[in-house]
């Protein structure tokens, strides 16, 4: 996966296609890379300007006075063949196409498309696309985005299928504080499959975890093979549409995607280890708690609720995803006794029914005896925060400031502690809230997912994700065992 390398360090870059004109593709992307932070040597090249953006445009690329390294083109398709094959003769070895109307709109497309691959193979030219968004690189400062400058800095690489809704899943990301190594939209995967850009990422050492979107795949049986050893290092989530007949030929005419048995693809990924997902909330729910939160050890779960019926309604989402609500220990129960009113459940969901007891916080203490709990191996923190809110809304007396600033500093204490207890016991956590806010969040959730603890707006989100890394952990034991029986085991297993 070598050449895949020139993808996403380009010093030189021809943007073939280039405008002035706002909205579109050539202006956007020439942005884009002239904001990095990066200098790059940017050549635009059009027929329709002397300037890009204040640099001298050309009217080929064959008129670029210096080596060009990688090329981006967004022309008309009929005039695509003509441009890689100046392209090769130019001696660029990697290009990226976001044209589209090609193989995916009918048969005179797909014979543009096979005559732009034929000229690219005959001289040693790879492309991602064509009908692709563009792709990124964070740590490069890379970007051939047109409409997306603010991706931040993390640890996932993400091949999307789709330019648009790849888009969407990326601003998502943005929006709840996740950060990106990669993106990468495929487009067609004329030349360049998503199978070639999956192995680049297994040995990409800035990608902790692999995120994809799937209408179809090309190479399946090089797929599952990549995935399965990805799979032992790096979690794989894949987000895979084309269940029904309508979605199957939506993804036909959209990026010509053969989408294949959904029975087979479902085997196929559990087989591999793949996480696979229904929606976008379930793969940010699972990309959060897979990023910063241990295994667990077991399927044993301790829920502590500040109402009953939630209580109840997360003790069924556990149960029905096939985790366990098990009894607390005595000694768990004698402690919690000691912190609570008398009223308290006593049992798992243990419900406070106060978040306040004799004038304390009782939350982050009542999780902490849980987590310690030996037969509890992950924990859900149901409500139990925001008392500052919550006491300013009972009462907005001006004598009750005091007490509710000495409790709301108390309760920032909190996400800190519950950090150092997950790190220590090894045991997951996830928050859920107990109302939907109206007009912001509540800053201590903020401070939650600032220390890795997931928060979730209801329990089922909430129980997927622990079932997700219950599953990822009995995976990974599946593998040790096969190992210690078989000894067929080549490469180090490791969660991050």
């Amino acid at each position: 996966m070598e050449f895949l390398k020139h993808f996403f360090d380009a010093d030189s870059v021809s943007v073939i296609g280039a405008s002035n004109t706002p909205g579109t593709w050539g202006l956007g992307v020439m942005s884009n890379l002239l904001s990095s932070s990066r200098k790059r040597k940017i050549w635009p090249v059009t027929k329709s300007a002397s300037e890009v953006l204040g640099i001298k445009a050309y009217r080929s690329i064959l008129k670029v006075p210096e080596e060009v390294d990688f090329a981006v083109i967004s022309i008309p398709a009929s005039e695509i063949p003509g441009v890689v094959k100046e392209c090769v003769e130019k001696g660029v070895k990697s290009a990226l196409i976001i044209s589209g109307g090609l193989a995916e709109v009918g048969e005179e497309g797909a014979k543009i498309q096979e005559e732009i691959v034929r000229i690219a193979r005959g001289g040693n030219l790879r492309f991602i696309g064509p009908n692709s968004m563009g792709h990124a690189d964070t740590s490069s400062d890379f970007s051939t985005l047109a409409w997306l400058r603010e991706i931040q800095k993390g640890s996932i690489g993400f091949i999307s299928q789709s330019g648009t809704y790849g888009q969407r899943l990326v601003r998502t990301a943005i929006d709840a504080g996740i950060g990106f190594s990669k993106f990468i939209s495929s487009g067609n995967e004329a030349d360049i499959h998503l199978e070639d850009c999956l192995e680049y990422l297994a040995q990409d050492g800035e990608t902790r975890l692999i995120a994809l979107y799937i209408e179809g795949l090309r190479e399946g049986r090089r797929f599952f093979r990549i995935a399965t050893e990805i799979t032992r290092r790096k979690p794989i989530i894949a987000l895979k549409s084309g269940r029904t007949e309508g979605s199957v030929r939506a993804a036909k005419s959209h990026v010509s995607a053969l989408s294949g048995s959904d029975i087979i693809y479902n085997t196929a990924f559990r087989q591999a280890g793949v996480i696979r997902v229904e929606d976008e909330d379930e793969l940010f729910d699972v990309i959060m708690a897979l990023l910063y939160l241990p295994l667990p050890r077991g399927r044993r779960v301790g829920i502590l609720t500040e109402g009953g019926g939630i209580g109840v309604m997360a003790t069924e989402a556990c149960e029905t995803a096939g985790l366990e609500v098990p009894h607390l220990s005595p000694t768990t129960i004698e402690r919690l006794d000691a912190l609570l009113p008398p009223r308290w459940s006593h049992g798992n969901p243990a419900d406070m029914t106060d978040v306040i007891t004799a004038g304390k916080l009782v939350t982050f203490p009542c999780l902490q005896v849980i987590m310690e709990d030996e037969g509890v191996d992950a924990a859900m923190v149901i409500g139990g925060l925001g008392v500052e809110m919550y006491f300013r809304m009972a009462s907005p007396s001006e004598k009750l400031a005091p007490p509710a600033d000495l409790l709301a500093e108390e309760e920032r204490k909190g996400p800190g502690l519950l950090s150092e207890w997950i790190n220590t016991l090894q045991k997951p956590v996830v928050a859920v809230k107990l109302f939907p806010e109206a007009v912001s969040e509540l800053e201590i959730y903020s401070s939650l997912r600032k220390k890795g603890i997931p928060v979730y707006p209801n329990p089922r989100r909430a129980v997927k994700a622990l079932t997700h890394l219950v599953q990822r952990r009995e995976y990974l034991e599946s593998l040790r065992q096969s190992e210690k029986v078989y000894g067929k085991g080549t490469m180090p297993i490791d969660h991050s």
